[in-house]
């Protein structure tokens, strides 16, 4: 059947019966060149991984964190993007928490992003930060801020396992528990800033050990101390 003498509503019919495999495909096709290249118009680039954990980033937190990379805070060679927060992950041994049946996703991305290099800052309360520095996952500070007293100041202690017998502990319950340990100066007390706030009161920084932008993390540190606001009173 030729489409010569036909209606256009019969053409437009012919067409659907003999070409809509060929035409969806080239439809589908051409969609995903459009969302591939929609995509790399759109990407954002990343100048920092930060994860709120346990904490509440507030409004002027947000916008503190939104302003960083534009504020010529950042070292000079670094990528020019935007800080890329983690928000509402919980790490909590308190099975009676509102937050426990969230602790196992949390946990599960928060060790993915660092496996991946993917975190570099995390903002946590006590529970949490002491968390990350028993696994040692956190960066010593301790000759970090040396030109800076008032930062120095905000550097609490946190214990690092190097080594224990948990897993032998756990398969027999005649074996104790033992561990070696050492406190390393790996986090900074922020408790006092308006832009973040946790259940506890306490707000904590630390920076991720095998982070490649912890000049970019010192750098925002810094940014939000000179830059937060403190409770009134």
């Amino acid at each position: 059947m030729k489409m010569t003498g036909m209606t256009l509503p019969q053409k437009i019919q012919y067409i659907w019966d003999y070409y809509k495999v060929p035409l969806f495909t080239a439809a589908l096709i051409l969609y995903i060149i459009g969302y591939i290249i929609w995509r790399f118009a759109t990407k954002e680039e990343i100048s920092l991984y930060a994860a709120a954990v346990n904490t509440q980033v507030t409004e002027e937190g947000e916008g503190l964190l939104e302003a960083f990379p534009e504020s010529g805070a950042l070292p000079p060679e670094a990528d020019a993007g935007v800080v890329n927060l983690a928000a509402n992950l919980f790490l909590t041994a308190d099975p009676s928490s509102e937050y426990h049946e969230y602790v196992y996703a949390s946990r599960l991305k928060i060790l993915a992003s660092i496996n991946a290099q993917k975190l570099d800052l995390v903002i946590a309360d006590r529970e949490a930060m002491d968390a990350f520095a028993s696994e040692g996952f956190l960066l010593d500070l301790t000759g970090l801020f040396a030109d800076d007293a008032s930062l120095r100041s905000r550097l609490k202690e946190e214990t690092v396992i190097l080594e224990d017998n948990h897993i032998d502990a756990l398969l027999d319950d005649e074996v104790a528990y033992e561990a070696v340990t050492e406190s390393h100066l790996t986090a900074i007390d922020v408790s006092d800033l308006t832009a973040f706030s946790s259940g506890s009161g306490e707000v904590l920084i630390g920076i991720i050990a095998n982070s490649p932008r912890q000049e970019e993390a010192v750098a925002l540190v810094r940014f939000l101390l000179s830059e937060a606001g403190s409770p009134a009173g």
